[in-house]
């Protein structure tokens, strides 16, 4: 059977172990925070410069793996992701901090280079229907590091069990690719997102060059036989729209989550507002996003068979606006949060699950994996940003020096509204590319 597979079982746990520690750190955040003596600005700034490392590694791995083995890229990112929780658990300072969720951001290479280990392994058929096993382990990780709320010290020695299993047990895969990495690229790219990370975040001297490196990798990757991303891909009439979905999408669902937190942590007697959330109160309020997005992506495909794909991915992001518009203007008592964010969470699930099948539905067949390469790069590219934005935001609109007025959090989820509204017309605008919706795929 598929499930008995010892490779499927191996990187089920492995998958398991990263759900977890995606759904743990957020939590523990704020109170890392108070014991390290850093902002919210400083809370957005953690997770965004982890989704900006991962924006950046998830495909230079990728291929280094296609080159030169994928099990080997999987043992190089989890010593790295273990190198990152340590630092964080080490930490004394937001510099520290900031360096540890830096290294943390490998994390997000686990996945593409299972899925080419089960590909590999097992075949295209059998390796695809292995894929939904491990987005499933990732799933009930992440929900389950959400309610334990394991410490930083035991979430340091998850990626070192995953670093174990990998080391002992998994195969190395067999097939090479021919070629080469593009590191003109690969460095460019690295500096200008590290330099437009820092302009958001209140550099905004930064912007010019920032801007200056992107266009020179631009023409980069148009001139070059192997790019590190394909832009071209972006600008086709095709497949825009779905890119853009998922860039609005990412800066939405990432974008609100360090403030989210910040906020319900906050004392009222200090700040005037917050729900003075500890740790445990944090994983539960956390909870109804997360069922919502596992109840989106379970019935997701069912929906758009009965009612066509466009209408539900449209209705996915009116709820999600509905959501945030929700949380934006009722967020003074924890049970104001639980129906909003279970509207947002859903709604994103629909999105997440559609997104990747109407995106391959338009690709050429040898395409299908550069564009599962622009498409993540796109979306941690959004959490990137929507990080830098929400810390500069909650570093700027101050009740006092310290503590962001309560309007910064409005802002952000007004903002994240905004922007899910905005997907609304651009979802129900996709055309048609093949008749049916048989070809979309879960993500």
């Amino acid at each position: 059977m598929l499930r008995s597979h010892p490779l499927i079982v191996l990187l089920v746990l492995v998958e398991f172990a990263s759900g977890v520690l995606q759904g743990g750190f957020p939590i523990l955040l704020p109170e890392l925070a108070g014991t390290l003596h850093f902002g919210a600005g400083g809370q957005s700034l953690a997770l965004g410069v982890e989704f900006l490392v991962a924006g950046v590694a998830v495909p230079l791995t990728s291929r280094l793996g296609d080159l030169y083995g994928h099990r080997r890229l999987l043992l190089v990112t989890a010593a790295l992701a273990l190198l990152g929780y340590l630092v964080t658990a080490l930490a004394r300072d937001l510099s520290a901090v900031l360096l540890g969720r830096a290294l943390s951001g490998f994390l997000s290479c686990w996945l593409p280079l299972e899925f080419a280990l089960l590909r590999d392994r097992l075949g295209e058929e059998r390796g695809g229907r292995a894929v939904g096993l491990l987005v499933g382990a990732l799933t009930l990780g992440s929900i389950t590091g959400a309610v334990l709320r394991p410490g930083l010290w035991a979430m340091a020695a998850l990626p070192a069990l995953a670093l174990l299993v990998v080391l002992r047990w998994v195969p190395e895969s067999r097939t090479r690719a021919r070629g080469r990495l593009d590191w003109i690229g690969a460095l460019l790219l690295s500096g200008g997102l590290g330099l437009l990370f820092s302009g958001l975040s209140g550099h905004a001297w930064l912007l010019v060059p920032a801007v200056a490196l992107l266009a020179l990798f631009v023409r980069q990757e148009l001139r070059t036989p192997t790019p590190t991303v394909d832009v071209r891909m972006l600008a086709r009439r095709a497949t825009a729209p779905v890119f853009g979905l998922s860039f609005l999408l990412g800066c939405a669902l990432y974008g609100s989550q360090a403030p989210t937190l910040s906020f319900q942590a906050a004392r009222p007697a200090v700040s005037g507002y917050g729900l003075a959330a500890d740790p445990q109160l944090l994983g539960l309020l956390s909870l109804p996003a997360v069922l919502g997005a596992l109840a989106g992506a379970v019935t997701a495909h069912r929906l758009a068979r009965r009612f066509g794909p466009r209408a539900v991915l449209g209705c996915g992001f009116a709820l999600s606006a509905a959501g945030y518009a929700l949380i934006a203007l009722a967020h003074s008592a924890a049970w104001q949060f639980l129906a909003p964010s279970a509207f947002a969470g859903f709604g994103a699930g629909l999105a997440m699950s559609l997104l990747p099948g109407l995106l391959m539905h338009r690709l050429p067949a040898d395409q299908t994996g550069e564009g599962a390469g622009v498409y993540n790069t796109l979306k941690t590219m959004a959490g990137a940003a929507a990080g830098a934005v929400g810390a500069a935001l909650l570093d700027s609109l101050l009740l006092r020096p310290g503590t962001p007025d309560q309007a910064a959090y409005v802002t952000v989820w007004a903002g994240c509204a905004a922007l899910c509204a905005l997907g609304v017309p651009v979802a129900l605008s996709l055309r048609e590319e093949r008749s049916g919706t048989a070809h979309l795929v879960a993500a």
